[in-house]
């Protein structure tokens, strides 16, 4: 759980953030993925322990992608090497996967025909 912390704890990395900086905390990530997803055998408090790190590292990487494919800053979301926003990303990034970590935008168009 150290690892992904240090990947997400400092306003450096996840609050201030830039391209570069993403994409190399997200290597770190995927790294610490790779290790996490063949420990998480184990019983009792082992198998907690285990399930919590990998479900925070999932948690992590999702982020980062998700940070990485919205490229303009909006709302919380702040991106220093994109500054401003862009009006044709008005959508949310949807993320998922975990050995492999995907995104893919979804319409606002989609949203509101859903809630309606």
């Amino acid at each position: 759980m150290e690892a992904v912390q240090s990947e997400v704890l400092p306003y450096e990395k996840n609050y201030l953030r830039h391209g570069t900086a993403l994409t190399t905390s997200l290597a770190a990530l995927d790294a610490t993925w790779d290790e996490a997803r063949s420990a998480l055998l184990g019983t009792g408090p082992d198998a907690v322990r285990a399930r919590e790190a990998a479900a925070m590292t999932a948690h992590a990487r999702w982020m980062y992608a998700s940070a990485l494919a919205r490229t303009e800053s909006r709302g919380m979301a702040r991106r220093l090497d994109f500054p401003d926003q862009d009006p044709a990303q008005r959508h949310r990034i949807i993320t998922g996967g975990l050995d492999e970590v995907w995104t893919r935008p979804e319409p606002v168009t989609a949203l509101l025909e859903a809630a309606s």
